[in-house]
């Protein structure tokens, strides 16, 4: 039976996503779960060498090191969404098991295990300890299991919408409206202001740093940004970005430095914003959206950037009932997002300029049909 086919759909901020058990382990190989994390035993678990991954039968890794209450513990760790993944896929029967010293689960509601030599691993819950956000931990396996596969993306596309354009547009609708609630409960909880600034610093974090950037506008009003620095903010969550893998652009320090450089620039922008937003329907959108990124940003963010922040922030923040912005947002370049999908694209015959609603259609397929490849059992 494989480990990797189980998978859960999970309702997040920005609408419900599928997550398997191969984005936890490859987590977990990269290293940056460590610890310290409280077992259900009560022994603080510290991870030390997260082994070696185990593409094969047995467990998920094999020769793992971890530091149980001080003491070097070695032995193999298996990982599973929920706890009771560890009886239905039989392991309480396998010997191949028998040298588990660690069960982690994603999700709440731990309880004893056995091997099949009765042996009871150490048992944790990693979803409050993961360094990532897990949308985005989600969204990237199926991104990266994806890379080079347009036509892969493209098939996944068509065998979940028999009638492209409209099934698209009807998922891109259920994406709006799951940022519209976002927005307007960020609002309800902080006021429009510092949801502004809060949801603005999250979406320069989207690409794996979403969770600490969002701690740190929590955290500092823009002022208080300023006044701290660039460097201080940065230093602030050290150990808690994720590098790996990011282009220059995509580096949290740079866009630490952009968001700053925009209220050293222009502190009053957000109010700028709503100016901007009322206006929005009496222009033409290119124009419009030329308007933003040059005299709103102050042009301190790249375009793709500044669309990427419209569509996940600044839109959604600015709809309302007397003045509904789902067409502009419908029709809005899509901003940064994978090769994959403009190819994907192409394979599904979609012409002309790319719109917004296409993207958000087909993340939404990836995002819900993220499984992947079986371990052999």
């Amino acid at each position: 039976m494989s480990t990797c086919e189980r998978v859960e759909e999970i309702e997040g901020p920005y609408g419900p996503f599928a997550i398997g058990e191969r984005a936890i382990q490859r987590l977990w190989a990269s290293g940056e779960v460590r610890g310290p994390m409280p077992a259900a035993s009560g022994a603080t678990i510290e991870v030390v060498h997260p082994g070696d991954w185990n593409r094969g039968a047995g467990p998920d890794f094999l020769g793992a090191e971890l530091r149980v209450e001080g003491k070097r513990v070695r032995g193999d760790v298996e990982i599973h969404l929920r706890c009771g993944d560890w009886e239905s896929h039989g392991h309480q029967r396998d010997p191949r098991f028998g040298a588990v010293v660690l069960h982690a689960v994603l999700l709440p509601g731990l309880r004893a295990v056995q091997t099949a030599n009765g042996h009871e691993p150490e048992a944790v819950v990693l979803l409050p300890h993961l360094p990532r956000d897990l949308e985005d931990l989600a969204e990237e396996d199926a991104l990266l299991e994806l890379r080079g596969r347009a036509g892969e993306v493209a098939r996944r596309v068509r065998a979940a919408e028999t009638e492209l354009t409209r099934g698209l547009r009807r998922r891109a609708t259920l994406r709006w409206a799951a940022k519209q609630r976002l927005a307007r409960q960020r609002v309800r909880e902080v006021g429009w202001e510092a949801a502004c600034h809060e949801l603005a610093v999250e979406t320069l974090g989207l690409g794996g740093n979403r969770g600490p950037m969002s701690e740190l506008a929590r955290s500092h009003a823009p002022a208080e940004m300023l006044l701290l620095g660039l460097d201080g903010l940065y230093m602030e969550k050290c150990g808690r970005w994720r590098l790996r893998g990011l282009r220059p652009a995509g580096h949290p320090y740079r866009r630490l430095a952009q968001y700053l450089e925009l209220n050293r620039l222009r502190p009053d922008w957000r109010a700028e914003l709503k100016v901007w937003g009322a206006d929005l329907g009496a222009a033409p959108l290119p124009g419009h959206r030329r308007r933003l990124i040059d005299e709103v940003l102050c042009r301190v963010l790249p375009d793709g950037r500044a669309d990427t922040l419209a569509i996940n922030a600044l839109l959604p923040l600015l709809s309302a009932p007397r003045h509904p912005l789902e067409d502009a947002w419908m029709d809005w370049p899509p901003g940064n997002h994978p090769e994959d999908v403009r190819e994907a694209r192409q394979h599904l015959g979609l012409e002309g300029p790319v719109r917004n609603w296409e993207v958000q259609g087909i993340l939404d397929v990836i995002r819900r049909t993220n499984a992947g490849e079986p371990k052999t059992a």
